[in-house]
């Protein structure tokens, strides 16, 4: 039986892949010796430009068609896909590729798939049935459009990589799928979905409420063994020229619900909403009272499942909203991507702010929300939380030695464990 001998397998052994040009752009988990499985095959080799093609969800309004404007990104996101092992350069009928630097760390890319750990589900977040924590791992990749400007960033033989290559372009597509250890046990509407074997974080007491650390209290990454899935979300995002209130971005999220009708489970992606801006004006209290989003649409009663009601994914941060979380993308990263809890200070996770410009320093830090010193110490990552990570772990493999390393990017110091300084700044960590 191959897992056998992979039990309490380590995620401590890491190969630099091969791409384009020989440069190594990841560290990820090494297969064990013996395995036979699937292993996971990263797509960096990036296009100089897109290929012509045609971007149909262009034609629609997010506003006025809503779900046929989501199910239209959805379809040209899973046509041609390898929807058994997630091989992008499978797809006979357009590119995708993923982002770089995701394999260190102890949420880093698994071996089997590349999947990444994302956000946990505490007991109750499916529902009454649901008494443990259940661990999520996410795949994520973008487009041609997307991909030829992270050729620009990171295509330079091995380089510092080059922010001037943001903002991503229009017809730039991100696509996220969330896979979760949690059964139709937990949740009848698991039934049927589509599975996929990972190597994730071995819980010693798999059916305790507490949520297995990806680390130990000494920093060392905690055991990992090969675990089917089963495919619970999938997010998409484009850059779209008509999204005003000047982020620039349009968020959707898709929850799997097996008790639809029909033999494909692929079409059983129920749209749950979209969302184009964090809309200001919607405090804490506004929304106590009754006020509803007026830049996110949520398609189901009850399923607003970020703050305030506005659009986010079942397995996101309550907190906070897929647009909020992704505006905190910028580097150095010098703020969390989860709004605080009182609104005084959570309020600026929910401006509407030009992507082109950074998030800046998070309350108590500075200024806060209007901190000009963020314009000429941080740079915007265009809502890209991958690459907020990415750099983080390139900075860190660079800054391996005790003393500062200057780059393009600033000058990297290695503190204790994973601890990083940008230009003297304390880099908070993220997982996406």
């Amino acid at each position: 039986m191959r897992g056998l001998a992979l039990v309490l397998f380590l995620a401590l052994a890491f190969v630099p892949p091969a791409f384009a040009g020989g440069a190594r752009l990841d560290r990820i988990e090494q297969a064990p010796k013996g395995w036979h499985g699937a292993v996971f095959q990263p797509r960096f080799d990036y296009p100089v430009s897109p290929a012509a093609d045609v971007y149909t969800w262009q034609a629609v309004s997010f506003r006025k068609e809503p779900e046929r404007y989501l199910r239209t990104l959805l379809a040209y996101a899973l046509s041609g896909q390898d929807r058994e092992h997630w091989r992008l350069a499978a797809n006979p009928l357009r590119r995708w590729y993923h982002v770089p630097w995701l394999g260190p760390g102890a949420n880093g890319r698994e071996f089997i798939h590349g999947l990444t750990r994302a956000r946990d589900l505490a007991p109750g977040e499916l529902g009454a049935a649901q008494t443990a924590c259940r661990q999520n791992w996410a795949l994520a990749f973008y487009n041609d459009v997307g991909a030829a400007a992270l050729g620009q960033m990171w295509g330079h033989g091995g380089r510092d990589p080059d922010l001037s290559a943001l903002p991503f372009p229009a017809g730039t597509v991100a696509v996220k799928l969330v896979f979760t250890e949690a059964t139709v046990a937990d949740d009848p509407r698991l039934a049927g979905a589509p599975e996929l074997e990972a190597n994730i974080h071995v819980d010693p007491l798999p059916d305790d409420a507490a949520c297995v650390r990806s680390a130990g209290a000494d920093g060392k990454p905690t055991a990992r063994s090969p675990r089917l899935l089963r495919l619970i979300q999938v997010d998409v995002a484009t850059r779209e020229d008509r999204a005003s209130y000047k982020t620039g971005w349009v968020f959707g999220s898709f929850i799997y619900d097996g008790r639809l009708n029909g033999g494909d489970p692929w079409a059983k992606l129920k749209p749950m909403g979209l969302m184009w801006g964090n809309d200001p004006q919607l405090t804490d209290a506004a929304a106590a009272g009754g006020a509803k989003p007026r830049q996110s649409i949520v398609f189901e009663a009850g399923a607003g499942f970020g703050r305030g009601g506005r659009m986010n994914g079942v397995v996101d941060e309550r907190a906070s909203a897929c647009s909020s979380c992704h505006m905190a993308a910028q580097w150095p990263t010098v703020a969390p991507m989860i709004a605080p809890a009182e609104w005084a200070q959570g309020r600026c996770w929910f401006r509407n702010l030009d992507a082109r410009y950074p998030f800046g320093f998070a309350p108590g830090q500075r200024r806060g929300c209007a901190d000009l010193a963020a314009l000429r110490q941080t740079q915007s990552l265009d809502f890209s939380l991958q690459l907020a990570v990415a750099l983080r772990n390139w900075s860190l493999e660079r800054a391996r030695g005790a003393k500062p390393v200057r780059t393009a990017v600033g000058v990297l110091a290695r503190g204790h464990g994973e601890m990083l300084k940008v230009d003297g700044l304390d880099i908070v960590p993220l997982r996406r």
